[in-house]
């Protein structure tokens, strides 16, 4: 009898709501994606050959300003980021120290250290920092990515990541993407090694998985609010 009767007030109970921090969480989730303010890749072995069949697609007018973290020693990113000017509609510069990211330009981090992402006004910022000793890779996609969604918002970010060893970038951008943010992760029938963008796809967090040679386009459409 006592049983049948705490079964009965347990009928009668309301039913149960999610926790408010719970609730908040699945509402960002599925909040539409807002305007992009900020395109990040990350790259590695193979970055250089990927990366020129990329960028030159973007147009002069691409109205989003981008980041590479690349990984690559200082002695080349420099070299490398003014062949990539030679080539491509846009502006291509290495990030040394500060710098106000500005649309219509293309910044890949310096070498043998790591990039975060601020804000200064209303406009994101580059910054180099020394290496984390705690991650294995430099310039950090992970690092990179993480500063960039803490900084601007999850869903004004698109992240790439493209080949390379490892599985640097893939926890930060699947966080951009359960966040509201949209991922790009390379294909394994254009990467050079699958790793990287491998992990991102394994981990839930790509919105498209292409090959390197349509990704410009996507994020052209992207950029442009052309869903």
């Amino acid at each position: 009898k006592i049983a049948r009767l705490r079964q009965r007030h347990r009928s009668l109970e309301p039913p149960r709501t999610l926790p408010v921090a719970v609730a908040k969480k699945k509402i960002g989730v599925l909040r539409r994606p807002g305007p992009v303010r900020l395109v990040l890749i990350g790259v590695s072995t193979g970055g250089p050959g990927t990366l020129e069949e990329i960028l030159p697609k973007l147009p002069a007018d691409f109205p989003s300003p981008v980041l590479i973290a690349q990984h690559m020693p200082a002695t080349f990113t420099r070299v490398f980021a003014e062949r990539l000017n030679t080539i491509c509609a846009l502006e291509v510069e290495e990030v040394q120290k500060r710098r106000k990211l500005e649309p219509g330009h293309v910044y890949v981090a310096t070498g043998d250290a790591d990039v975060e992402v601020s804000k200064l006004g209303f406009g994101p910022v580059a910054t180099t920092v020394p290496e984390d000793p705690d991650m294995p890779w430099h310039p950090s996609v992970d690092r990179m990515v993480k500063s960039a969604v803490a900084q601007l918002g999850a869903d004004t970010l698109v992240g790439v990541l493209l080949t390379g060893m490892g599985d640097d970038g893939a926890e930060a951008m699947k966080e951009l993407h359960c966040q509201g943010g949209r991922t790009i992760a390379e294909s394994e029938e254009t990467a050079i090694i699958f790793g990287m963008p491998h992990e991102l796809i394994e981990r839930g967090g790509a919105n498209v998985v292409l090959p390197c040679q349509t990704v410009a386009s996507q994020l052209v459409s992207w950029a442009g609010f052309k869903e």
